[in-house]
């Protein structure tokens, strides 16, 4: 079974080629605000691109659990920014890049599983440790700190309820899987699969900045006090979505290995 070279990987430098052509294109035609369809459809190709990536390396490699999780995260995300980019549905848009983290949340699990058989030798503590039921009660804390949202919706009045509650839900999934991204990155018992680690954490930080800073710039929408700050916040729209491409390149590449390393 081929494999890639870690020191020249062709393929991922091809993508890195691509992905910068488009970042310069449509970060360029944002600055300038002109033909957003175009720039739109340059954003969703890079999404595309990353996605197309994911699919190469279940041939190149061993198509386990991490890499199907990686290609699903992709193909949602990939959805998510057709519902995003060209019709408005935000909700729906919110709701797919949950998914988004919960497929990234069985790929940090699956390597936490493997941590766990280090740690027990093959004891009890790894047999019994499951990925589905560690992410059922990840999502079970999401949900009670989503449900604050519409409960306190029902004394007062708050406008895009569902909206704020699916937000709640995503982003306290990305903070758990950023910190268990870097936690995980920097164990030296994961040596082998060091580089492709470091890969994904640094692109799931390069994917948060962007939410950030397109929170700093939505947020003033949707609640009065912050109004005064979009005068300033819109400076940094065009820089959102390098960000994100950019991560979801260095998210793309973590599935290039050389073990198949998670078990």
């Amino acid at each position: 079974m081929a494999h890639f070279d870690e020191d020249d990987n062709r393929i991922a430098k091809i993508l890195f080629f691509f992905s910068a052509i488009l970042t310069i294109s449509f970060t360029i035609l944002d600055i300038f605000g002109k033909f957003s369809h175009i720039s739109n459809s340059l954003k969703l190709s890079g999404t595309i691109l990353c996605f197309l990536y994911t699919v190469l390396l279940l041939f190149l490699y061993h198509a386990d659990l991490d890499r199907v999780s990686l290609l699903l995260s992709m193909l949602f995300a990939a959805a998510a920014d057709v519902f995003l980019l060209f019709t408005g549905q935000y909700l729906v848009g919110m709701i797919l890049f949950c998914f988004v983290q919960e497929f990234h949340s069985i790929r940090l699990l699956n390597v936490h599983r493997s941590i766990v058989r280090m740690n027990g030798r093959i004891s009890s503590s790894y047999r019994s440790y499951k990925v589905w039921k560690a992410l059922l009660f990840q999502n079970l804390f999401q949900l009670l700190l989503a449900a604050i949202l519409p409960a306190a919706a029902i004394i007062w009045e708050i406008d895009n309820v569902w909206l704020g509650t699916a937000a709640i839900f995503y982003i306290t999934g990305f903070l758990i899987n950023l910190f268990r991204v870097f936690a995980i990155s920097g164990d030296v018992r994961l040596l082998d699969d060091m580089k492709p680690l470091r890969h994904y954490a640094f692109g799931m930080l390069s994917y948060f900045l962007c939410d950030l800073l397109l929170a700093l710039v939505r947020l003033p929408e949707y609640i009065p006090f912050l109004h005064a700050l979009s005068d300033y916040t819109k400076y940094a729209m065009p820089f959102i979505w390098p960000f994100y491409l950019f991560g979801l390149v260095l998210i793309a590449i973590s599935g290039a290995r050389h073990q198949n390393f998670y078990s």
